[in-house]
């Protein structure tokens, strides 16, 4: 900072005066640095804006142009308590008629009753079968009562997918096993090398023995002591047009090309007596295009809002002018809205008559410029021309694949809007070393300004001391004479 004064020698205001003389060399440039900064800010955001919007409007043609829209499936089920299902593009539409007789289950076993969870068991090793699978157990003296083999089942990592629990019953504690596959091949059983020495009595580890097939080929036939079958394993059977299908699992996939169904639950035997029927319909997924192309109508219109926003004239009758957008006038705004414009009017000569344009589907544009839909008239192509609307859209000459082609130059890498975002950033940049450039050369001429006034302040000040003095030597010599 500048120390500064006011003329001590002559009485002027230096301050004020080069002050005054600083700040109308200042003004001008300052003043168009300011409107360059504005009117480049403006230009900038507004660029920004129309580039976002662009980018959100190709964004739902892509979703239009994407294949795999027009072959989605979708499916409905006369009752989703006894049947749900999911399709992919595979399935082929049609219709259906299911009988659920039984669905699939599980295997569950309560070992012979012992006094009480807490009860010692005995040790030895436990190996617990689920279908063709099965772990060991080690039970010693850490985990010999009920409920230590219930947690050392439980949190074996080799677990091949049974799970134990504890019922109280009126006899006493019996430990649970339950298999976690259904399928009549997934049956449960348990054998036991006792540490007793006699694995198939009702003493020790050996009271838990559930094997009722005698896997091992003991020769006994089988042990099951006092265990009882809570739940037997059966497979799902079900007749799909009359034909019989059964399964191991209640998800039964690839039985209809394309579709997996989830069996809930078996039809009452009334129903079934019956010959009721659940009827599984699958459609080409409408409803995902007809939200598309609502979405691409929405998006369309707020991209055209946008536009709209930059260019606008509003005209004004007083003396204050028109008032306009940032892009008002703006070419590349004006080129870009009529490239969409001719692609949204530009048809597919190779589909049939009508179903070659957008407006066979009831997208139109009204008189300010939106688009909108008449959802009865799409309802209607969707139900009669369904694969004409993907030709529509999709391919080479379809919509999308045109509508990219026609915007390239403002989407693609280094397009319009980006390059001229970029020189409008360099102008901000420049206009900001410009600044700093005009802080300097200010700062100099200050610094000359007071150099000179305080120069001519000192001669002022020199002078009147002269005059001072050659004014009091002829008031002496006045005095003498």
């Amino acid at each position: 900072m500048s120390i500064t004064f006011n003329g001590i020698g002559s009485g002027l205001d230096i301050d004020s005066i080069v002050q005054a003389i600083v700040e109308a060399e200042r003004a001008p440039a300052q003043n168009r640095l300011d409107r360059l900064e504005t009117d480049t800010t403006e230009e900038l955001s507004a660029v920004g804006q129309l580039s976002s919007a662009l980018s959100d409007f190709m964004t739902v043609v892509e979703d239009l142009g994407d294949e795999d829209l027009y072959r989605g499936r979708s499916v409905s089920i006369g009752d989703r308590e006894l049947l749900d299902a999911t399709v992919d593009e595979s399935a082929q539409t049609g219709s259906y008629q299911l009988q659920i007789e039984q669905v699939a289950t599980s295997h569950k076993i309560a070992t012979q009753a012992v006094a009480a969870g807490s009860s010692t068991i005995g040790t030895g090793t436990l190996t617990l079968h689920m279908g063709n699978s099965s772990f060991d157990v080690v039970i010693d003296e850490e985990n010999d009562t009920l409920a230590g083999i219930r947690d050392a089942i439980n949190n074996d990592p080799s677990n091949v997918g049974v799970r134990a629990s504890i019922i109280n019953d009126d006899t006493g504690a019996r430990l649970v096993i339950t298999g976690d596959e259904t399928g009549l091949e997934n049956t449960v059983a348990i054998t036991v090398e006792d540490d007793d020495g006699n694995s198939r009595d009702t003493g020790g580890l050996s009271a838990l023995t559930f094997d009722p097939n005698d896997i091992n080929s003991v020769g006994d036939g089988g042990v099951t002591h006092d265990a009882k079958e809570l739940a037997t394993p059966q497979d799902a059977l079900l007749y799909i047009d009359g034909l019989t299908v059964t399964s191991a699992s209640n998800n039964v996939e690839n039985v209809i090309d394309g579709v997996n169904l989830n069996l809930l639950s078996a039809q009452t035997e009334e129903d079934y007596a019956n010959g009721n029927t659940i009827n599984l319909t699958i459609t080409n997924d409408q409803a995902a295009i007809s939200d598309t192309a609502n979405n691409f109508i929405d998006v369309y219109n707020s991209f055209m809002s946008v536009v709209d926003q930059l260019t606008v004239v509003v005209v004004n009758e007083g003396s204050t002018g028109n008032l306009t957008g940032a892009l008002t006038g703006d070419s590349t705004a004006r080129n870009l809205v009529s490239s969409i414009r001719t692609q949204l009017s530009t048809g597919v000569e190779e589909n049939p008559d009508g179903m070659q344009f957008l407006v066979n589907l009831g997208i139109t544009t009204n008189d300010e410029g939106q688009l909108t839909l008449d959802s009865a008239m799409l309802d209607k192509a969707l139900a009669n021309n369904f694969e004409d609307i993907g030709a529509l859209f999709t391919g080479e000459n379809g919509f999308a694949k045109r509508m990219e082609t026609a915007l390239k130059g403002y989407t693609g890498a280094g397009n319009i809007l980006e390059l001229r975002q970029d020189r409008l950033q360099n102008t901000l940049n420049d206009v900001d070393n410009r600044r700093e450039k005009l802080d300097e050369r200010i700062s100099l001429v200050e610094a000359r300004l007071y150099s000179q006034y305080q120069a001519a302040d000192s001669l002022i000040g020199s002078l009147n001391n002269t005059l001072s003095y050659l004014t009091s030597i002829g008031t002496i010599n006045n005095d003498d004479d």
